[in-house]
């Protein structure tokens, strides 16, 4: 059908001052896309392949070669205005992003067509004139699947619906390129259903150009034409779909046997009678409220448990309630913080501060500082958790006329997401910085000597001391931070789906990883995924949560067939 888009020789360089060294995140990368073609991009994480969507975008300049799409041709000395043809001529759908107005479905819609006639997004005042782009806006909602919602205002949508309404938007704009960035990657199976099967319709009736950048094969199996593997920059391998893949995946590592619970009555977690209720929210616009009612779950030392379910129906807000970040209405969290003895983590001051000594946290949004030394980053953390060093911090505080309760605060505010944790200060008033007075750093032989053990247990080398977290892959970089919390003597990890962006190789390390560490100091682990295969794979046993109540707990593959069953069923 002809070629629309070709890459020659891209090459893009970024200068680390902080490290005084050079990363090169593209390198001599050249492919073309035919009219009507999906090429797909697969790679493991930190490849370089957000890094050539932005390229394409017109968001970011590159240093060498040129790129050609539908008649335009950039090179690294064009103008600015040469970079915004790419931005008219691509569109670029992302995972994260719900930038939708607060209106109707196929308004939504009609805003983004209506652009193209007078150059920014209205919706028309006149009848006819609205008409006239209703009807074709009602053609691209039957495109993506949305017709029967077409009135639906946009806060009363589930995610999966937000993503096939802004793909709505992308297709309005009639883009020669769409760009799909980790399409589904960070959503429940009944989500990602819905946007793939929504794609598929656009390949099978429109002859629009796709390229697809994702590091989930079965994306790829279900849209990519052909494929590309990106690997430091570099394009290594090009070809059908399923040979691309079979390459992909070779590095894999087989799946490691899951040691049994040693002791499934000694309980480290309690949730005891527990009540939450909590709003739907989106642009401030409350959707409804859901009730957590009556929790009780006990959880054994050693156990590996996996929490899955619908987006937005609980899983984090048991994970914040778990963390001490949200007081449940009624009821009880408590955390074993001796031989028979439970700390409740909802309430402030000294038993709570032991328990949080225990419990090592990595969030949704985890992300560890690009430019701090990893051995900085190894004794910060053993400062902040050790429990012999936080009893130490304590007494400084106490003679700084610093009470429990406010250092309470404190330490629960150093493990929560870094934003949500500066909107907080900005709130209480408060400075971050007053924990670096209080929590020196271990000194870096006794922080080496700590996290050892632990970085055998996670498959790193001891030589990663000497880098900087820039450095390291997002695999090594959970693994990391997964060996820092454990030398600092946490008993009990809670991972609020920090394995979204991590390509199935790095996956299956972390996953093997957090198996031999379990077998080894029988930690207890806690894991949200909506990947499935990472719970079946991981779990000891899992729990289902829908709209705020546990439906289900069992086994793994039990539990997460009864997911899929019920969520296909919502969709016949």
């Amino acid at each position: 059908m002809g070629e629309l888009l070709r890459v020659q020789g891209i090459c893009k360089r970024y200068e680390l001052a902080n490290l005084g060294k050079e990363l090169v995140a593209l390198d001599d990368v050249s492919f073309e896309i035919e009219k009507g073609e999906t090429l797909g991009i697969i790679g493991r994480s930190g490849a370089g392949k957000t890094t050539l969507l932005r390229m394409l975008r017109g968001y970011e300049r590159f240093d060498d070669g040129f790129i050609e799409l539908d008649g335009a041709r950039v090179t690294p000395d064009s103008p600015y205005e040469g970079f915004r043809i790419l931005r008219e001529k691509t569109a670029f759908h992302l995972q994260r992003s719900f930038a939708l107005y607060n209106i109707s479905v196929i308004d939504n819609v009609i805003k983004r067509l209506r652009a193209k006639q007078v150059g920014f997004e209205e919706v028309p005042e006149f009848e006819d004139e609205y008409e006239e782009l209703k009807e074709e806006a009602f053609k691209i909602l039957d495109l993506v699947g949305l017709r029967d919602k077409w009135n639906h205002l946009f806060t009363i949508l589930s995610g999966g619906d937000k993503q096939r309404v802004l793909l709505a938007r992308q297709l309005a704009k009639e883009p020669s390129l769409l760009l799909l960035d980790e399409p589904g990657t960070m959503s429940d199976p009944l989500t990602r259903k819905y946007l793939l099967e929504s794609l598929k319709r656009v390949k099978d009736r429109t002859d629009l150009s796709i390229l697809l950048v994702s590091h989930m094969p079965d994306v790829h199996r279900a849209l990519s034409d052909r494929m590309l593997m990106l690997d430091n920059g570099r394009i290594v391998e090009g070809g059908d779909t399923e040979s691309v893949i079979e390459k992909f995946l070779a590095p894999l590592e087989p799946v490691k046997p899951l040691a049994p619970i040693k002791d499934e009555k000694h309980t480290m977690v309690w949730i005891d009678g527990a009540w939450k209720k909590y709003d739907l929210v989106t642009s401030r616009t409350l959707i409804r409220t859901i009730e957590m009612q009556d929790l009780n779950i006990k959880i054994p030392r050693g156990d590996i448990l996996g929490i899955i379910g619908p987006s937005a129906m609980g899983k984090t807000v048991l994970m914040r309630l778990l963390g001490g970040f949200e007081k449940p209405d009624r009821g009880h969290i408590l955390i074993k913080i001796g031989r028979v003895d439970f700390a409740n983590i909802a309430e402030y001051g000294e038993r709570s501060i032991e328990a949080r000594s225990k419990l090592g946290i990595i969030h949704q949004e985890f992300a560890l500082p690009p430019y701090q030394l990893i051995l900085d980053f190894i004794s910060q953390k053993i400062g902040l958790k050790k429990f012999e060093l936080v009893k130490q911090a304590q007494e400084r505080a106490r003679e700084c006329g610093i009470s429990d309760v406010t250092l309470d605060v404190l330490l629960r505010l150093a493990d929560m997401p870094e934003e949500e944790a500066k909107g907080r200060l900005n709130e209480l008033g408060l400075d971050l910085d007053i924990l670096d007075e209080l929590f020196p750093k271990l000194p870096a032989v006794e922080a080496l000597n700590a996290v050892k053990p632990y970085l055998s247990a996670v498959n790193l080398p001891e030589d990663i001391f000497g880098r900087y977290i820039s450095e390291t892959s997002m695999g090594e970089e959970i693994r990391l931070a997964i060996a820092a919390l454990l030398a600092s003597n946490c008993e009990i990890l809670l991972l609020d789906e920090p394995f979204g962006d991590v390509d199935p190789i790095s996956l299956r390390i972390a996953t093997n990883a957090l198996k031999d560490l379990n077998r080894e100091f029988n930690t207890t682990i806690l894991v949200v995924s909506h990947q499935l295969d990472v719970i079946r794979e991981l779990a000891h046993e899992a729990i289902l949560i829908d709209e705020g109540r546990i439906v289900m707990r069992g086994n793994p593959d039990a539990v997460c067939d009864a997911f899929i069953e019920k969520s296909f069923k919502e969709l016949e």
